[in-house]
This record gives structure tokens, C-alpha cells and sequence, in this order.
């Protein structure tokens, strides 16, 4: 018989459901505007060569950014059924939690890179998101392991 999964993990699931879905939902409905309130695009932007400037929004491309949010809900629903698993079998989780594990030292690299290429500031959100992803990464890469010394 399994044992459930540490109630730590199923808290991790739990948290990474909600800011998926939160994050998810935002993207994939109002696009510009929500990079726009976490900073990632200006309020507004000087055109070059000009007196004139245009909202910010009109440089996000829906298409990308919707894309991210639906990834995002798709993650915050697979890591809300693994909540519910975790509570009856932690090794149906195992294979799920070695994957967050993976994308977020994945993305960490991913915002290292941009961050050091980028021709302009990120803002604080490239931080948020980096320091999210670090502290998902932490929980996600502690519970993996936990878990391989577990199975032998």
C-alpha cells in the first residue's frame, strides 16, 4: 500500500495551483493590460523620432502571451489533481514533481539569460518572477529527491 505524499508537497501543489491559475487567467484574458500592471510593459511608449506616444499594449502580442497563460492554467490544473493524489499515494506524484522541478531551473536560466540581454529593465517583475520560480524550485527539487532516496 502507498503512503500520501509529505503534507509539505501537497502544500506545494496546492500553492503553485492557485498562482497558476492567477497568473494563468490574467494572461489569457487581458493580456497587455496585465503585463502592463506587473510592469513587464510601459503605460506608455515614445515613439522615435516624434512628439507622439501610443500605449504600451500595442507591443504585446496577444497570441504569445495567451499562449503562457493557457501553459500556466494547464500546469495549475495538473498540479491540482496531483494535490488531490497526493493525499492517497505519494508515487503517483513522483514523475510530476521531477517535471516542475525541471521547468524551473529551466526558467531560472531563462530569466538569467534575458536578464543579462535585455536592452532594457525588466522592472520588478523579472525579479518576482525569478525569486518565485527559485523558491518553487527549491520545494519542487527538495520533494524530488526526498522521494528518489524514499524509492531506494
Amino acid at each position: 500500500m502507498d503512503t500520501p505524499a509529505p503534507k509539505g508537497l501537497q502544500i506545494t501543489f496546492l500553492v503553485h495551483a492557485i498562482v497558476g491559475l492567477v497568473l494563468g487567467l490574467a494572461l489569457m484574458l487581458v493580456p497587455g493590460r496585465s503585463l502592463t500592471l506587473m510592469g513587464w510593459v510601459q503605460d506608455w511608449v515614445q515613439l522615435p523620432n516624434s512628439d507622439l506616444s501610443i500605449p504600451g499594449q500595442t507591443f504585446v502580442d496577444p497570441l504569445v502571451t495567451r499562449l503562457l497563460g493557457a501553459a500556466l492554467l494547464a500546469l495549475a490544473y495538473l498540479s491540482f489533481r496531483c494535490w488531490g493524489k497526493a493525499a492517497k499515494s505519494a508515487k503517483e506524484t513522483h514523475l510530476i514533481v521531477e517535471f516542475e522541478a525541471v521547468l524551473c531551473a529551466l526558467s531560472i536560466i531563462a530569466i538569467l539569460i534575458a536578464m543579462f540581454t535585455m536592452q532594457r529593465s525588466g522592472g520588478i517583475i523579472v525579479w518576482l518572477c525569478l525569486l518565485l520560480y527559485a523558491a518553487f524550485f527549491v520545494a519542487w527539487g527538495f520533494f524530488w529527491q526526498a522521494g528518489r532516496k524514499q524509492a531506494g
